[in-house]
């Protein structure tokens, strides 16, 4: 019996609390018990929590503050930006296409 060939069109869609975000890096969690291995994606960023200004006071309700000498206190933070619940029986195929994204972008490297 021949077998019949078709195509079939995929639409793709966003849902409406699609968002995108620059990642760095991924842990990766799992599996859980729900049958799910996780990806977490993050960013480590740099946050100023305050600045320490040098400041005088002349007069009383009279400040000045000595904004060229401030002193930045920064907090080093790992930023969540997505979680990805992949079922563990589709991690494979999520594999797969990561690896072949890693290959084709070395390709291009070597030129």
């Amino acid at each position: 019996m021949a077998q019949s060939i078709s195509t079939k069109n995929i639409m793709h869609v966003r849902p409406s609390h699609f968002a995108s975000a620059v990642a760095t890096g991924v842990a990766v969690t799992g599996p859980t018990d729900d049958g799910f291995v996780h990806l977490h994606f993050y960013r480590e960023v740099q946050r100023v929590t305050h600045d320490a200004v040098p400041s005088r006071s002349g007069e009383p309700n009279e400040l000045e503050l000595a904004w060229g000498h401030a002193t930045a206190n920064i907090h080093l933070q790992r930023e969540e930006v997505a979680v990805i619940s992949i079922p563990v029986g589709r991690l494979p195929f999520v594999g797969t296409a990561l690896n072949k994204a890693v290959r084709f972008v070395a390709s291009l490297k070597r030129g």
